[in-house]
């Protein structure tokens, strides 16, 4: 087995940190179900470069495009660029893990857009469901 300390991308690949949401970063028992715990952030922090990557540096934020790694249902005698009805299964977007920890290994063209400045904010509109901690089920 080979324990990869260090990568370094080639021309347009970047890496990528692959955060994911963890319970204390949630509302209390108000979750939005696009950050529930374990899902993977929208944004992610670059860690390396390709020699070729021109609009992004190590250490920007950045929000990846994953419409390229959609992975769709494909129904019988369907077209495969009709969207509507061929919903999205999963997104696979590609992973490399080095010292044990995983990261994305994605192209510059995959990233929508660099967030040069933020802050944490609380949402003015919490969605109104509620996911309790252990699953519970009343039958009558």
């Amino acid at each position: 087995m080979l324990n990869i300390k260090s990568i370094r991308p080639v021309y347009t690949r970047l890496i990528t940190t692959a955060d994911k949401y963890k319970a204390d970063q949630l509302d209390g028992l108000i979750i939005d179900p696009k950050k529930a715990e374990g899902r993977y952030k929208e944004y992610q922090k670059v860690v390396r470069v390709g020699s070729s990557v021109r609009e992004v540096s190590v250490g920007d934020t950045i929000l990846i495009d994953p419409s390229r790694y959609m992975k769709r249902k494909f129904s019988d005698n369907s077209l495969r660029e009709d969207f509507v009805d061929n919903p999205i299964i999963s997104i696979d977007i590609p992973t490399v893990t080095m010292d044990g920890v995983d990261y994305f290994m994605i192209e510059e063209r995959d990233i929508a857009y660099i967030i040069e400045d933020s802050e944490e904010v609380p949402d003015p509109k919490p969605s109104k469901i509620v996911m309790p901690k252990q699953p519970k089920f009343v039958a009558n």
